[in-house]
C-alpha cells in the first residue's frame, strides 16, 4: 500500500498523464529529459456477438452511413483526472450505444465500467503486458466486425514528472480492419499523441505523427482509412499547424472539420478514400448528450461525432 501511495504522490505532482485538456499543458522549456522507448506492436482479437450493418445495396454498388464517435473519456484515477470518472463513466457507457464505431482515449482505469453498459457487437480487449504505469488507454467498440487489431507504442513520449507525464503510459496508436458490409473494408486508426507545450513535447509530438504516417502508409497502402483521436495539435501553435499540414498531405487525409467548415479542435477525425470506397463526412458535431443532468460535461474533452457516408464500387 505504501508503494502505491508513493506512486500516486508522484503522479499528483503533475496532475494529468498526457491529457492535453484543451490542447495545452505545462509550458516553457522541459526540465525532464524525453523518455524514448522502442516501438512495440501487439495484435489482439475482439470480443464478438451478433453483427449488424447499415449498408444498402443498389445497382451500382453498396453504400451506407457510419456514425463514428471519438472520445477522450478522462479515465485517470479520480484524484488525477481532469474530470470525475467515478461518477461520469457509468453515465458515459450507455450513451456510446448510439454510434456504430466508438474510439476512446484515456480509457486507463475504468474500462469495465465504461464497457458495462455498451451493447456493441464487437469490442477490443484492453492492453496487457505494458511496462509503464498505465496502458495505452486506447479501446474501441464497434457494430461492424473487425479483424487484425494492433497496438503500437510511440517511439517518443516526453515527460515523467512534468510535461504532461506521457512517459508514464504506453500511449500510441491502434488500427483494425472494419467490415462495413461483406467485402467492404475500411482501416480505422485510433491514437493519442504526446501532450504539452514545452519544446520536448513539441518535438515528441512531431515524431509521433511521423511514426503514425509511416505506419498508415505501410499497413493501409491503397486502402480507405479513418484516423481519429486526440491529436493534441492546436491550430493556434505554428509548429502544430506545420505537423498537421505535413501529416494530412503525406497520408492523403482530409480533416472532417475542415471539409464541413467547422472550427478545429485537438480531437479530430480524418479520412481518406480509396479507388473502390468513397468516404464523405456529412456531419461534424460535439455530441452534447455527453452531459450530466446539470449540463456538465462528462469528460474534460467534448465527445466528437462525425457521420460518414460511404459508397463502395466494385
Amino acid at each position: 500500500m505504501r508503494k502505491i501511495l508513493c506512486v500516486g504522490g508522484l503522479l499528483a505532482l503533475s496532475l494529468v498523464i498526457g491529457c492535453g485538456s484543451g490542447g495545452s499543458s505545462g509550458g516553457g522549456a522541459s526540465t525532464v529529459a524525453a523518455s524514448t522507448s522502442s516501438s512495440t506492436t501487439t495484435t489482439t482479437t475482439s470480443t464478438t456477438a451478433a453483427t449488424t450493418t447499415s449498408a444498402t445495396t443498389g445497382p451500382v454498388g453498396t453504400s451506407g452511413r457510419l456514425r463514428l464517435l471519438s472520445y477522450n473519456v478522462a479515465g485517470l484515477p479520480g484524484f488525477l483526472s481532469g474530470s470525475n470518472p467515478t461518477r461520469n463513466t457509468p453515465q458515459i457507457s450507455p450513451k456510446l450505444n448510439s454510434y456504430d464505431v466508438v474510439l476512446v482515449q484515456e480509457d486507463f482505469w475504468y474500462h469495465a465500467i465504461l464497457a458495462g453498459g455498451t451493447t456493441h457487437a464487437h469490442e477490443s480487449l484492453t492492453q496487457t503486458g505494458h511496462t509503464t504505469l498505465m496502458n495505452d488507454g486506447l479501446n474501441r467498440f464497434s457494430q461492424p466486425p473487425f479483424l487484425l487489431h494492433q497496438r503500437t507504442g510511440w517511439n517518443d513520449r516526453h515527460g515523467v514528472v512534468s510535461n504532461s507525464n506521457d512517459a508514464l503510459s504506453s500511449k500510441g496508436f491502434s488500427v483494425a480492419v472494419h467490415e462495413l458490409a461483406p467485402g467492404v473494408e475500411v482501416h480505422i486508426w485510433n491514437h493519442h499523441a504526446d501532450a504539452g507545450s514545452g519544446q520536448g513535447d513539441l518535438t515528441a509530438r512531431a515524431r509521433n505523427f511521423d511514426q503514425l504516417a509511416n505506419a498508415i502508409l505501410s499497413f493501409s497502402a491503397g486502402q480507405a482509412v479513418i484516423v481519429a483521436g486526440d491529436t493534441n495539435l492546436k491550430d493556434t501553435r505554428p509548429s502544430d499547424v506545420a505537423v498537421l499540414t505535413d501529416f494530412l498531405g503525406r497520408v492523403g487525409l482530409t480533416d472532417s472539420a475542415r471539409a464541413l467548415g467547422k472550427g478545429e479542435f485537438i480531437d479530430r477525425v480524418m479520412v481518406r478514400s480509396s479507388a473502390n470506397l468513397t468516404l464523405t463526412p456529412v456531419l461534424w458535431r460535439h455530441a452534447d448528450e455527453f452531459q450530466d443532468a446539470s449540463g456538465n460535461d462528462l469528460s474534460d474533452h467534448p465527445a466528437l461525432n462525425v457521420d460518414l457516408d460511404w459508397v463502395h464500387t466494385p
